[in-house]
C-alpha cells in the first residue's frame, strides 16, 4: 500500500481533463482517427467518442467474444512494449491495422498510455480486403459484412500516420503538465486537515478497523466536524471515499499480480469476500473475477 498521499497527476485526472475531450474532437475530425486512454495494463480504456465512430471492422469483432480476447491480448503485449522502450510505438495489430501507443509517464511512473489507429495499412482495394480476410479467417464473419465494414475504414498514407503520432506525443506531454498544474493547485487549496486524513487513510487502507473516528483523530477535528468537511471537500462521505481507494488498489492487483481474489480482499482491507465482491459491484458495474478477466496482463510477446 502507498503511505502517502500522493499529488501526482493519474489516470483519472487525465480522463476528466478538458483537454482530453478537445484534442479527441479534433483528431476525428482532422484525420477521421479515434483515441483512448488506457490505464495501465489496459485494465480500463476510457474515450470520449461514440462507439460508431470507430474502425467498423474492430467494432463488430469486439462483440465476439475471441474478436475481444485477441484484441486485449495484442493491445496488452504492444502497450508492454511501448512502456518498456518509452517511446510511441507503431504496430500491425492481429488483424492487420496499423494502431499506435504512446505511453505517458510523470516522475518516471506510468499513469495511462494513449491509444489510437485502427488504420488500414494501404489503401482500398480487392488486395487489401484479401489481406484482412486472411487475417481474420478465425473469425465467421460473411464476405459481405466483412467488405462493407472495410470500404469504411479508415486509411492515412504512412507519412500522415507519422505525423499523428508526433502530434499524440506533444499532446501527451502537455496533456500532463497541464493536469499536474491543477493537481497542484488543488492541494494547495485543500484544508491541511482533510489532506492529514487522506494521509491516514493510505497508512492505514489495509486495516479493517479504519473508521471514521480515527481519522478524525488523526485530523484534529470532532467526529461531526469532520464529516461535514470532508465530505464538503472530497465530494464523497468518508466511508465511500475509502471503498473507493480500496477498490482502486485491488484492481492495481487483479491486473497486476497473480494474487488470488480472496488474498487480495483481505489485503486491501475488506473484512469478508462477501463484503467485498459487494462493493467491486456497486463501483465498478461487475465482479472481480470479471474485472481480472478483461484487465490481467498476459506476458509480453515483443
Amino acid at each position: 500500500m502507498n503511505k502517502t498521499q500522493s499529488t501526482s497527476v493519474d489516470f483519472k485526472h487525465l480522463t476528466e481533463s478538458r483537454e482530453f475531450a478537445e484534442f479527441s474532437s479534433l483528431l476525428k475530425k482532422l484525420t477521421g482517427l479515434v483515441m483512448a486512454l488506457n490505464s495501465p495494463g489496459v485494465g480500463v480504456i476510457f474515450h470520449m467518442f461514440r462507439s460508431r465512430e470507430q474502425n467498423p471492422i474492430c467494432l463488430l469483432m469486439r462483440k465476439d467474444k475471441e474478436g475481444l480476447r485477441r484484441c486485449s491480448n495484442c493491445d496488452r503485449t504492444h502497450h508492454s512494449y511501448a512502456v518498456r522502450t518509452g517511446k510511441t510505438h507503431l504496430y500491425t495489430c492481429h488483424a492487420g491495422f496499423l494502431d499506435i501507443a504512446v505511453p505517458i509517464f510523470v516522475s518516471g511512473r506510468l499513469i495511462a498510455t494513449i491509444s489510437s489507429g485502427q488504420i488500414l495499412p494501404g489503401p482500398h482495394s480487392d488486395s487489401g480486403f484479401k489481406y484482412i480476410r486472411r487475417r481474420l479467417k478465425w473469425w465467421n464473419i460473411p464476405n459481405g459484412k466483412l467488405r462493407e465494414a472495410y470500404n469504411s475504414a479508415p486509411y492515412l498514407p504512412r507519412k500522415q500516420i507519422k505525423y499523428v503520432m508526433r502530434l499524440l506525443e506533444l499532446f501527451a506531454r502537455q496533456l500532463c503538465e497541464s493536469a499536474q498544474k491543477i493537481r497542484d493547485l488543488e492541494a494547495q487549496m485543500e484544508r491541511p486537515e482533510v489532506r492529514r486524513a487522506r494521509e491516514f487513510v493510505e497508512q492505514h487502507l489495509d486495516d479493517p478497523s479504519l473508521h471514521l473516528n480515527d481519522a478524525a483523530k488523526f485530523a484534529g477535528l470532532s467526529h461531526a466536524h469532520f464529516s461535514h468537511v470532508f465530505h464538503k471537500v472530497a465530494g464523497v462521505n468518508f466511508n465511500r471515499y475509502v471503498q473507493a481507494r480500496r477498490i482502486t488498489e485491488a484492481k492495481k492487483l487483479l491486473s497486476e499480480t497473480d494474487q488470488t481474489i480472496t488474498d487480495i480482499c483481505f489485503s486491501c482491507g475488506f473484512n469478508s469476500l462477501t463484503h467485498f465482491n459487494r462493493v467491486f459491484r456497486l463501483l465498478e458495474r461487475r465482479s472481480p473475477r470479471s474485472y481480472r478477466k478483461l484487465s490481467v496482463r498476459e506476458p509480453s510477446r515483443v
